[in-house]
């Protein structure tokens, strides 16, 4: 029985170690040692600049395990280590993958293409020699390596901003904007278009295009470190504050492989000071006046509602047409006003005899410069309006009321005709 048992027993031992050498003999290349290599690289396409971490998957390709894996990566001028430059892994089973990290950094100066980083690896590996049946242990070196595709990019950037006029104030029609569009990239750009945020909308009511289409520009195509011109004309509004204003800009391009991109910037211009003015009141002496009154005074109260002081201000008459007014005083010097302060100027006039009575609108000019103290010697006019009333009685140049009568000429000629008669009939007797 024990005989059998042991016949058994060592039939399986040679069929077992038959196997081992058909496996072996079967693929000798893939069972006798271990094998390091590369298998994945995350991320493999990088810019130039870019500081990032890359993940490097390692691998044991073998049929017999590898232990103290060392993996010593030699950066390049253009595209270096950050950090730790070797990796150390204690064991790889065969056919299992481990995932490593590393930061490298690509020169900012990179010119497009593929650059490698050489690994020089070294392991301790097992070998089986097939032939004698033998196992060793040695070191074992392999030269890696892993690629990167350096793929320059687009960057849009706002360059020098010019403006005519230089400065400018509340009220400026037709201000032309000048900007620089530069491509500080190291690809080129094509179907660029800038348009200017200022629609007059909530959010920016301070500026709109001065036409139709004045706050776009088509700039098209710029090459690396390129740079080309954008022009905009913009109204500014009459109310707007005195400070530094950033109106946004919209860039839109594509790359040259037709990919659409968006990138917000801005626009940095200063609005200046500016005297501005309103009439607050206005009144006449008499208070009614009518048709044929001599020597009417006019007071009119303006009041300077700017951002800053108004020198040499003036109140002025402007012709009209259709009204009936004689002008003997038509202007009136009010001299300075600071912000906030108000004067009054007086005018005078005489009213047509047949002036008609109704409401008559008369126009007020408002003329003044500004603060020389700041340098703004420009002359500002602002044009205003005012309704002066003539009414069907009042005061003339006597101070009397004069009211027609009804069929009083009728009358009169019939006085004068009977007094006539009856001189000639005295004369007749």
């Amino acid at each position: 029985m024990r005989k059998n048992v042991k016949v058994k027993i060592g039939k399986l031992a040679s069929l077992c170690v038959l196997s081992m050498l058909f496996f072996m003999m079967v693929s000798p290349a893939e069972a006798a040692f271990s094998s390091i290599t590369v298998t994945h690289v995350t991320p493999t396409e990088l810019h130039p600049g870019d500081t990032c971490k890359v993940t490097v998957t390692v691998k044991n390709n073998g049929g017999m395990d590898a232990k103290d894996i060392r993996l010593a990566f030699q950066g390049t001028e253009t595209v270096s280590l950050i950090g730790p430059t070797v990796v150390h892994i204690n064991t790889l089973n065969s056919w299992c993958s481990k995932e490593v990290e590393i930061t490298v950094h690509v020169k900012e100066e990179a010119l497009n293409g593929v650059y490698s980083i050489p690994i020089a690896c070294s392991w301790r590996g097992h070998y089986f020699d097939p032939k004698n049946g033998t196992v060793t242990t040695d070191i074992i070196t392999a030269q890696l390596g892993i690629s990167f595709n350096i793929k320059g990019r687009v960057v849009i950037n706002i360059g020098d901003i010019t403006t005519d006029p230089a400065d400018i104030r509340p009220g400026d029609e037709n201000v032309e904007i000048r900007a620089f569009i530069e491509n500080s990239g190291e690809a080129a750009a094509k179907d660029i278009e800038a348009v200017l945020i200022c629609d007059g909308n909530s959010n920016n009511a301070s500026f709109k295009p001065s036409w139709s289409g004045t706050d776009r520009s088509y700039i098209g195509r710029l090459n690396s470190g390129e740079k080309a011109e954008a022009i905009f004309h913009i109204d500014v509004a009459e109310n707007v504050e005195s400070n530094t204003y950033s109106i946004p800009l919209r860039i839109r391009y594509k790359d040259t492989k037709g990919k659409e991109y968006e990138v917000m910037r801005s626009v940095e211009i200063l609005v200046e000071p500016k005297p501005e003015f309103e009439i607050v009141s206005y009144y006449t002496e008499p208070a009614k006046i009518s048709a044929g009154d001599k020597g009417v005074k006019l007071h009119v109260k303006v009041r300077n509602v700017g951002s800053e002081k108004a020198e040499s201000v003036s109140v002025r008459i402007t012709g009209e047409a259709d009204v009936p007014f004689d002008y003997d005083v038509k202007s009136d010097y009010l001299g300075n006003l600071k912000i906030g302060e108000d004067s009054v100027g007086i005018l005078k006039f005489d009213v047509d005899k047949d002036a008609l009575p109704k409401t008559y609108p008369q126009g007020i000019e408002i003329r003044c410069t500004g603060d020389r103290d700041l340098g703004d010697d420009n002359v500002y006019v602002f044009d205003k309006q005012i309704q002066l009333e003539v009414t069907s009685s009042g005061s003339g140049s006597s101070g009397r009321f004069s009211v027609p009568v009804p069929g009083f000429e009728a009358g009169f000629a019939l006085l004068l005709l009977f007094v006539v008669l009856v001189l000639r009939r005295k004369r007749v007797f």
